[in-house]
């Protein structure tokens, strides 16, 4: 591998860092240091395997793909110098930079960027966003085990990585900034013996931020350190990241007015003080709630006992007061969802969600006779902690105990914690955030295929999957009617019964600007992030 000298200029990038750890001195914004906190310990920070929301904040800024993101969301070239698209809009082919490197000095080659494609595909590795890659010719079959790697559609020649897709996909520039996208050096992965990503010395990163083997402390904090090989066509402006492990904070305005973080998601609850105290709050999207089945659970797999259940639900009387910042959902694809520009709500004229019954206990009984189950387990509810949310959560306990007989239970956890516990499947019934990773309806649709990430109901059907495949590969006068089939499908089957839709929100410090709050699993990017020295 081809290696680079670092001149003098960077070396004095990696110097800001003292040796009691992420701390600055320095009066400029090049030389700041951004404050963060994870809820938990990171166990690999291997961009094709990184599942939890801490990992995939901190493995999308110490890696970079092909292309990346700018503040108002737009795709910029990251490791690619320029790409060409096909008339017909199915072959990609772009040209990396002749200066990118690893954060050793490695030089980053076509065939890194192809191996990181095929380790996310491959079955063996279990990659959980692997998904994000399927418009590449061959690349759901191979990743199911049907098709050998081989026949993916990705070529490489000399510093060109070639894509041939299976059908046109408009936001296949879009897929290559996720984790699953990233490089991966073969010859390091190898040498790490397995251990791949799961320590700094066992880690190859080529983001405009990289982590030495003594900024990781496992439990306490991970420092990421501005990247002195990196080579985009933008320079990172803050001089790192430090990211404290373990430690949620209890009230977030509250640690911000302190300074033991500069930004934090903002919980439902807190709104109020946010804007009371000031703070720069920034919206990034809506996320509609609703009740999710785990459809692996011995009883709940039943969608009969699942539409009994819901049935039970009067609208009007769960619904009284919905969170803060949140209006009442009677769909699962949220307002904000278009077609070609055209509003997706404003072409589908009825309301999907499953209706009340005041026959639902009756329903229940002859669902119950149908698939044979003898009694109902008692059921918990996994849900988000703050007020609003266990308001509902309550009116659901009352309509369900006076339906069941039994006493329905609830966890109430940080927001955090129930990404983490949704993504490890550790429930019966979830009160689940749906944000979708863009505004076209089969964004928030996918989240329920078997290999989906954050499949919160734990749905493996085949049909759906099917449907799915369908909606992405079709023309636009056919994917309408597909569509509205997939959303009522997953209505109709009790998987997902929409509660409410919230804007989400995060909250900076007032001297903090520049952060860039991606949705869902891709969290933070801090690339531009300034920080005003006091």
């Amino acid at each position: 591998m081809k290696k680079r000298k670092i001149v003098p200029l960077l070396l004095c990038c990696i110097m800001i860092f003292s040796s009691a750890g992420c701390q600055s001195a320095s009066k400029t914004p090049y030389d700041q240091i951004i404050v963060y906190s994870i809820p938990d310990e990171p166990d690999s920070l291997d961009p094709q395997i990184a599942e939890t929301s801490s990992e995939q904040l901190i493995v999308m800024n110490i890696f970079e793909g092909l292309v990346r993101q700018d503040t108002d969301g737009s795709i910029i070239p990251g490791m690619a110098e320029n790409w060409t698209v096909s008339d017909d809009q199915t072959v990609y082919t772009f040209t990396l930079r002749q200066e990118i490197c690893w954060c050793n000095g490695d030089s980053v080659t076509a065939d890194d960027c192809r191996y990181g494609i095929e380790r996310a595909l491959n079955p063996d590795t279990g990659s959980k966003s692997a998904d994000a890659l399927y418009a590449i010719k061959n690349a759901e079959a191979v990743r199911k085990g049907k098709l050998p790697l081989s026949s993916l559609g990705v070529y490489t020649s000399d510093n060109r990585i070639i894509f041939v897709l299976a059908y046109p996909d408009p936001d296949f520039l879009l897929s290559l900034t996720s984790s699953a996208a990233m490089p991966c050096q073969k010859a390091f992965f190898t040498a790490s013996g397995g251990q791949y990503g799961r320590e700094a010395d066992k880690l190859l990163s080529n983001g405009p931020f990289y982590i030495r083997s003594s900024d990781w402390t496992h439990g306490d904090r991970v420092c990421l350190r501005r990247n002195p090989y990196y080579h985009g066509i933008h320079k990172p402006i803050p001089a790192g990241v430090s990211i404290t492990v373990g430690q949620s904070p209890a009230n977030v305005c509250q640690s911000i007015a302190e300074g033991s973080i500069d930004c934090y998601r903002l919980p439902v609850g807190e709104l109020a003080q946010a804007r009371q105290n000031h703070l720069r709050l920034t919206a990034f999207g809506e996320t509609v709630w609703g009740i999710s089945f785990n459809c692996r659970h011995e009883t709940l797999k039943y969608e009969e006992i699942r539409h009994a259940l819901l049935s039970s639900l009067n609208r009007s009387f769960i619904l009284q007061n919905v969170p803060e910042s949140c209006t009442a959902a009677e769909n699962i694809i949220p307002d904000t969802a278009r077609i070609n520009g055209v509003s997706y709500r404003s072409q589908v004229s009825e309301s999907l969600s499953i209706p009340y019954s005041d026959t639902a206990k009756q329903d229940l009984q002859t669902a119950m006779k149908k698939v044979s189950v003898t009694h109902l387990p008692k059921l918990t509810i996994l849900c988000s902690d703050d007020e609003g949310t266990q308001t509902i959560v309550n009116n659901i306990i009352q309509s369900w105990n006076e339906l069941t007989g039994h006493y329905v239970n609830k966890i109430p956890v940080s927001a955090a914690e129930l990404n983490d516990k949704i993504l490890s499947g550790e429930y019966e019934v979830v009160i689940a955030p749906l944000t979708p990773e863009n505004n076209r309806p089969e964004s928030i649709l996918s989240a329920f295929t078997s290999d989906s990430r954050y499949n919160t109901a734990q749905l493996t059907d085949s049909y759906y999957d099917g449907l799915i495949s369908k909606i992405r590969s079709s023309s636009a006068p056919q994917v309408l009617s597909k569509i509205i089939q997939a959303e009522k499908y997953l209505s109709d089957k009790g998987i997902f019964y929409p509660l409410y839709t919230e804007t989400c929100y995060y909250v900076t410090a007032e001297n903090v600007s520049g952060i860039i709050f991606r949705p869902r699993h891709q969290g933070i990017d801090f690339f531009f992030a300034q920080k005003i020295p006091e």
